[in-house]
């Protein structure tokens, strides 16, 4: 059945305008499909009107272009975009952090993301107690949208006004007496723990790099290692000396030897079970769990005991009031304002006051 031919003196109305009864009009929605009355009102009347509403629905739909640039894309689409980090604990951090982002604002547009939206976003997390987390959140979300800058998914960054949440650092630092006390008990624990704590002290190695540090990497004069947060290269020489534990670096690693082959400088000295045989390295969480055990059998507990990590900064204060290291480049930081950060005491000993 042919199609009724089209009404020629109707070629000039909107679209969506009606008139279902001689002098009665209404529009459909586009958006909707839903017809909406006009009432009586003259042709020209109806024909405005129908032009404003329609230009009104059309305007809050994106534009060609803006889909293209990818402007209605969400926040949970950006998250996709962002590149892995090649450093195992971060890229394990940022998954944990862009899954609650992914919950938090996944569904909004990337081009209707607001300050507001961050602002309550982040301040949820500090309120709920959680304000480290909240700081990282806060830096996981304007790296994210910076990435949405870069694809041109986003005109501005919404995170950027808004203010980093305080916190107050509450875990302790440790100290060379407390260090001592811990390795005393580390034997009782596990047989490579003794080592791993001397490595971390005097070459200033943070627990990823103790962990993956193979036995190549020692030469005849240095030990050369990469710091893989940062992409630093550093040849530390075997025989810096740390004189309050009257050792040099080449005795914390041969107190890592064992009768057991393995390529890794800390490895386990038996099996335990599959995946854990021995010579096979030990991973930077049991590290940290094994240096918890041997710190409360030493009687050192408490909400913020130091963990493993406080080894590092144990061991630039050291080097600092001994005097003749560069504890930055041993370290292997970029900046001071992070190296300061390390020489912080936190209020477990006096700063000296150096007069020459």
């Amino acid at each position: 059945m042919a199609a009724r031919p089209r009404d020629r003196s109707r070629r000039d109305w909107p679209a969506g305008l009606r008139e279902p009864r001689p002098g009665y009009f209404t529009w459909r929605n586009p958006a909707t499909g839903k017809d909406l009355a006009i009432g009586r009102v003259s042709i020209a009347q109806a024909k405005r009107e129908a032009n404003e509403a329609l230009a009104f629905v059309l305007s809050d739909k994106p534009a060609l272009l803006e889909r293209i640039q990818g402007k209605d894309n969400t926040i949970a689409d950006l998250l996709d975009k962002m590149p892995a980090s090649p450093v195992y604990n971060t890229a394990k951090s940022n998954r944990s952090l862009d899954k609650k982002i992914r919950e938090g604002l996944g569904q909004i547009a990337c081009g209707g993301l607001s300050v507001a939206h961050c602002a309550k976003f982040i301040e949820d997390e500090a309120d709920a107690g959680r304000k480290r987390s909240a700081q990282a959140l806060r830096s996981r979300l304007h790296a994210v949208c910076n990435r949405g800058r870069a694809l041109g998914w986003m005109d501005e960054n919404p995170v950027e006004p808004v203010s980093k949440p305080a916190a107050k650092t509450s875990r302790s630092r440790l100290t060379l007496d407390q260090f001592r006390l811990i390795l005393d008990k580390a034997p009782e624990i596990a047989p490579w723990l003794p080592g791993a704590m001397l490595v971390a002290l005097i070459s200033g190695m943070d627990r990823d790099t103790v962990s993956k540090l193979e036995r190549k990497a020692i030469g005849k004069e240095f030990l050369t290692i990469n710091r893989a947060k940062t992409g630093i290269w550093l040849e530390i020489p075997l025989s810096l000396r740390m004189d309050a534990m009257g050792m040099t670096l080449l005795d914390a690693l041969s107190a890592c030897r064992s009768n057991v082959v393995s390529k890794y400088v800390v490895h386990h000295r038996k099996t335990y079970r599959a995946g854990v045989e021995a010579g096979s390295p030990v991973f930077v969480d049991r590290i940290s769990k094994a240096f918890t055990e041997a710190r409360d059998l030493a009687g050192i507990t408490g909400e913020n005991a130091p963990t493993f990590h406080e080894i590092r900064s144990l061991s630039k204060r050291t080097y600092m009031a001994q005097g003749n290291v560069d504890t930055k480049a041993l370290l292997g930081h970029k900046s001071e304002s992070v190296a300061a950060i390390y020489a912080d005491p936190r209020g477990i000993e006096p700063v000296r006051v150096k007069v020459s």
